[in-house]
């Protein structure tokens, strides 16, 4: 099953010109906008990890956990 991000990446790519208000194009934004402390965490860890500093790999274990629910749980797909 997809992840919410994959499901939304792939009804923007189904329909990439936005033509009303909100869709999901706008749902990816909010989900982004949401995430994004989370995902500047991975950035940053992942950035100390290729300096490899090991003490950093629980940093980047802790932001992909952080991230988990919007790129690793599958959703239920709308029909």
């Amino acid at each position: 099953m997809p992840s919410l991000y994959e499901t939304l990446r792939r009804k923007v790519e189904a329909a990439p010109t936005p033509s009303r208000k909100g869709g999901a194009r706008a749902d990816l934004g909010l989900v982004l906008f949401d995430a994004q402390d989370a995902l500047h965490a991975l950035w940053v860890a992942a950035d100390r990890c290729t300096c490899s500093d090991v003490p950093a790999l629980d940093d980047l274990a802790r932001a992909v956990e952080a991230l988990r629910p919007l790129f690793g749980t599958p959703v239920e797909e709308e029909p």
